[in-house]
């Protein structure tokens, strides 16, 4: 069944297990390279995670360039900074050199980033080299972000996802509100867009 076809009711009414299987489901790293990979940015803790995600994944030869996306400020530690420079401060404290990092300093949501992300790839990298990006942010964030890539970047293009991973999900962190409302606004967000053609339908 496709998403467009069930009632934005009944997926809000699925438990709080189901909702994160929904989000979450099948979201693996398939163990791919690629010339770049796209970090996505979020409020200061999911984009330390995510920036450490991306690290690993510079670490391991799997990308030469990393493009930090994300224009937002945030106070940290008493610093207003953009989630992009926050996110290159991270990575270069785990090793990635300055020169494989491509700033992306002005999305503020997720299709900006894959629209914004794309233009750095045109302009710091040659397009005809690059034919496959790694997404890099939250496991929850995952399969909005890849359908909007698969929307919003060229057509040519194919994409893995590599999630910042929490743990396991425990009845601790299903406990959590903030966590179950932030499965709430991806599906909302998935539904909304899959019903108004922003995205392609997708079975669930």
């Amino acid at each position: 069944m496709k998403i467009t076809e069930i009632k934005k009711e009944t997926l809000m009414a699925l438990s709080p297990r189901e909702k994160y299987e929904f989000v979450c489901g099948g979201i693996v790293d398939d163990g791919k390279s690629a010339p770049v990979a796209l970090l996505l940015g979020g409020n200061p803790n999911n984009a330390r995670n995510r920036a450490l995600a991306a690290a690993e994944l510079y670490r391991a030869g799997r990308v030469p360039y990393i493009i930090p996306s994300g224009g937002v400020k945030w106070d940290i530690d008493g610093e207003q900074i953009s989630e992009s420079h926050f996110m290159k401060r991270i990575l270069m404290e785990k090793g990635v050199p300055e020169e494989a990092i491509i700033l992306e300093n002005q999305a503020t949501t997720t299709i900006e980033n894959m629209i914004f992300g794309t233009l750095q790839i045109v302009r710091k990298l040659k397009m005809k080299t690059v034919d496959h990006v790694i997404i890099v942010t939250s496991e929850a964030h995952m399969k909005r972000s890849l359908t909007l890539a698969k929307a919003f970047m060229p057509r040519k293009l194919t994409f893995s996802g590599y999630p910042a991973f929490h743990n396991a999900p425990t009845d601790e962190w299903f406990a959590q509100e903030a966590n179950i409302k932030a499965l709430d606004t991806e599906i909302r967000l998935l539904k909304d867009m899959a019903d108004t053609g922003v995205i392609e339908d997708f079975e669930i």
